[in-house]
């Protein structure tokens, strides 16, 4: 857009807000995902989380 106003467009709110930040070419949208090792099992889930203090929430708050 800057290269269009210095050339000598006159670019409206409007026109702008029409625009989209959403970038449609050369990417993954959903991510990249391997397919080829469906055999290897995750590490079990640790719901205990010991290495956080939750006693300083109310600090938070």
């Amino acid at each position: 857009m800057r290269d269009l106003v210095r050339q000598g467009w006159t670019i409206t709110a409007e026109e702008t807000a029409a625009l989209s930040p959403y970038i449609r070419a050369h990417i993954t949208r959903f991510g990249a995902y391997a397919t080829d090792v469906p055999g290897i099992e995750p590490e079990a889930f640790d719901p205990a989380l010991d290495e956080i203090d939750f006693t300083v929430l109310d600090l938070a708050a």
